[in-house]
């Protein structure tokens, strides 16, 4: 009798405790996945910084050359460019509950100006 009253409160206690470990483990990876949004915009924000001519075209070609980004939009001021860029990452992930996957996105906006300080990376809402 004893035997069968533990075996069922085993049985309730994994089935109240794997939903909550499987919704840890894929917060986990959904906050690893946002990081990486955030270190690929830096990445990005790298390569338009170090491009020596700040033309729009170049620097349009300079962020798609980083995987994952999307140029959205692309204007040229009198004397800056202002570059704006989607990053997307998808993470997959093996754990005891099988695979797990996150999708994050990020949209971000850089201003390019040749030869003064650098202007701070934006973080913007994304358009639908």
């Amino acid at each position: 009798m004893a035997g069968i009253t533990l075996a069922g409160l085993v049985a309730v206690g994994l089935a109240l405790a794997v939903p909550l470990l499987r919704d840890r483990s894929q917060q986990r990876l959904e906050r690893r996945a946002d990081r990486e949004v955030t270190a690929t915009a830096q990445r990005t924000r790298a390569a338009l910084l170090a491009e020596p001519s700040a033309r729009e075209a170049d620097l349009r070609l300079a962020a798609d050359t980083v995987d994952g980004v999307e140029v959205l939009t692309a204007a040229a001021g009198a004397a800056e460019v202002r570059l704006v860029f989607r990053v997307r990452v998808a993470k997959t992930a093996a754990s005891v509950f099988g695979w797990q996957r996150a999708d994050a996105t990020g949209c971000f906006a850089q201003v390019v100006r040749p030869g003064t300080t650098p202007a701070p990376l934006e973080r913007l809402p994304c358009p639908r």
